[in-house]
């Protein structure tokens, strides 16, 4: 215990203060009439020392006021202060060693996501004072020398990071995407047969709570799905048993499965369906495998049992029959000798789909002519969930949800820290719940979602493309990279296109470059007849057959009906034999591509592109709420069919009567478009 002795003149010149008295607790302070304790804690900062005329004072920061320290001689005000000092910092380090650790092992994890960021400012908010008291002045601080290495560095730490802000944040981001992207340039280099973009890898690396890669058609998002799973592994960020991947069909997974196992680092990836995903809880939860009903993995059989069970309810009720004939009179629907049950029912099997999904709308919100349609409807729906209830099977959406159930009730314990989902724009809500109790159930959990709402062409069966334009509004914290470098079609395709599909300004924006340039137009615009059609396409094959013999063709229309017939192909392929000529409808080519697309079917009216139908129908009324822009998902869909070719495409347009959007393109704005004949 040492004592630090003011000079004996001060009681003299009616000075208080005698003697300081440093001890484990803080100061005692010796005055004329009684003792003062200080504790360490009630100093907000070290001392200040003051050269007086003769003597030196020392002043203290108090948190109840300020105090000083007079009539001190030069070598006791000396030694008082350096021991203040450095006590002051010690005592101030001891609390800061542990705290700084917790948070130094918040940074070490990696990208400084929000989340950590959260808790960071968690912790640091335990450094604040109780009410009433003065707070440290951290960003003022300077250790003395005397201070250890390691006691320094935590109350630099803390000085840091306490006086951090979101411009610090994004520049830890970025200085950690840059070390990434130097350390592994040689995977990036090495994992597909041409080195990864700038963009591309940076979308790799980049590791917010939640991820969105917008990738522009052709720019190669498999690529970039599967690059971040090898660099997650490589970097030790993850095992690959703690990686998912999600597709949505069976084919695009089986894909994803075939290029993960090409690698050994990635060979133990798994690549699921979410339909897999829902059935693989299910069974852990449950203990066995649910039965899916044949109603659900087949679209004929549902249709047909629609079908048969529309027939029985007109055998069996007569009131229903009734209603039935006479809501079809009204639309003119042949009734004789009885209505095509078949057709009604594969027209109202995604309304009976959509009511199951998204629950009965409110029959005040509806006319009298849709209200008596879902009084038609609505039976149908009792009888599918009835038949499933009864043969104790699910459906696709049934799984989906009591997946999500198991997960937000606890009895699902979530095994990835990462998940990869592929094609996101067309994601469901119900999906996106998923997605949502699999983050909420494991709060270190990353997504990673890689689409493009130019492409969104799924309302029909469930996508909400607002999930991706509208990312942040629901997976909250998220970053967006933008892969801007397309492999598969020319600059004048890109030009066409791109600008054709942002005129829609909910769309979100981007800036493609090409990998293939061309100097004149590869966009063209036929007027024909419906006489002439077969023979126009048979000389675009020939042109095509000429110039490039080993070619790929799309046949693509936006219906299946207006595509040429099975005999006209094979005539077609028997005339051309080296060309590859495939038909399609724009929706089933999604994914694929070819060197030239011709597109057919380009009209006004019903079944035109876009089709001219009434956007007041049932189904309308029940599906995720659309964009406000004009055919905003035809639209997208028609990007699609153009986004199909490599070299060139045909637009095939109705001479009399020429989709709108084959007059928007040769109205002028589109340099890129030729028009011939």
């Amino acid at each position: 215990m040492q004592v630090f002795r003011a000079h004996w003149l001060a009681p003299w010149f009616n000075h208080p203060f005698l003697a300081c008295e440093i001890t484990h607790q803080g100061l005692v302070l010796h005055l004329k009439n009684e003792r003062h304790s200080l504790t360490w804690q009630d100093l907000t900062a070290p001392p200040a020392r003051i050269k007086g005329w003769r003597f030196y004072r020392l002043h203290l920061y108090c948190a109840q006021g300020d105090l000083e320290l007079a009539w001190l001689p030069k070598p006791v005000a000396d030694a008082l202060y350096k021991l203040l000092t450095l006590t002051w910092y010690q005592v101030l380090a001891a609390r800061a060693l542990p705290l700084a650790t917790q948070c130094l092992q918040l940074l070490e994890q990696g990208y400084l996501r929000q989340s950590r960021w959260q808790q960071l400012q968690k912790l640091l908010a335990t450094l604040e004072p109780a009410a009433g008291k003065q707070a440290i002045n951290w960003a003022s601080l300077t250790p003395p020398a005397e201070l250890s290495d390691r006691e320094a560095a935590a109350i630099g730490l803390l000085s840091t990071l306490i006086t951090a802000d979101e411009a610090w944040r994004e520049h830890c981001c970025a200085e950690y995407c840059q070390q990434m992207l130097t350390d592994y340039a040689d995977l990036f280099d090495s994992l597909e047969t041409h080195p990864l973009t700038d963009a591309q890898r940076l979308a790799c690396v980049v590791d917010e709570d939640a991820n969105l890669v917008l990738a522009g058609a052709g720019c190669g998002k498999t690529s970039v799905m599967m690059a971040r799973a090898a660099f997650l592994v490589a970097s030790h960020q993850a095992k690959p048993q703690e990686l998912l991947l999600l597709a949505f069909g069976n084919e695009a997974a089986s894909e994803m499965s075939d290029r993960l196992a090409r690698h050994s680092s990635t060979s133990g990836v798994h690549a699921r369906t979410f339909h897999a995903l829902g059935l693989m809880i299910l069974s852990k939860v449950e203990g066995a495998m649910p039965t899916l009903s044949p109603l659900a993995q087949q679209d004929s059989a549902r249709v047909k049992a629609l079908a048969n069970w529309l027939a029985e309810l007109c055998q069996q009720d007569e009131s229903y029959r009734q209603a039935l004939y006479g809501w079809l009179k009204n639309k003119r629907i042949s009734i004789t000798p009885e209505p095509d049950y078949h057709k009604l029912a594969r027209e109202w099997a995604p309304i009976v789909a959509a009511l199951k999904l998204y629950g009965e709308p409110n029959l005040t919100d509806l006319s009298p002519e849709l209200a008596a349609q879902l009084s038609l409807i609505l039976p149908l729906l009792h009888r599918y969930q009835h038949e499933l209830a009864e043969q104790g099977k699910i459906d696709f959406d049934d799984m989906i949800e009591q997946a999500t159930d198991f997960i937000r009730q606890g009895r699902f314990s979530v095994p990835w820290r990462y998940i990869l989902v592929d094609e996101f724009q067309d994601i469901s809500g119900p999906r996106a719940h998923l997605l949502q109790a699999l983050r909420d159930a494991a709060p270190e959990l990353s997504l990673f979602c890689v689409g493009d709402d130019w492409q969104a062409i799924y309302r029909f069966s469930g996508g909400d493309v607002r999930l991706t334009t509208r990312f942040a509004d629901t997976f909250g914290a998220s970053r967006i990279t933008r892969l801007d470098k397309t492999f598969r079609f020319n600059n004048q395709i890109e030009q066409v296109a791109s600008r054709f599909v942002q005129q829609n300004p909910e769309q979100l924006t981007k800036t493609l470059t090409t990998h293939t340039q061309s100097a004149s137009p590869c966009v063209h615009v036929l007027p024909v007849t419906a006489h002439g059609q077969t023979e126009a396409i048979s000389r675009l094959l020939g042109q095509i057959a000429a110039e490039q013999p080993q070619a790929s063709v799309y046949l693509l229309a936006r219906f299946r009906f207006s595509l040429p017939d099975l005999a006209q192909l094979t005539a077609w392929r028997k005339r051309f034999v080296g060309l590859e000529i495939v038909t399609q409808t724009v929706h089933a080519a999604k994914g694929k591509e070819a060197d030239h697309v011709i597109m057919l079917g380009l009209g006004r009216g019903k079944y035109g592109f876009p089709p001219e139908q009434s956007t007041t129908g049932l189904l309308e009324r029940l599906l995720p709420e659309t964009d406000s822009f004009a055919y905003a998902e035809e639209r997208r869909l028609f990007y699609v069919g153009l986004t199909r070719a490599r070299q060139q495409v045909f637009l095939l347009a109705d001479a009399q009567q020429p989709s709108v959007f084959i007059k928007e393109l040769t109205s002028g704005g589109y340099p890129s478009v030729s028009k011939w004949g």
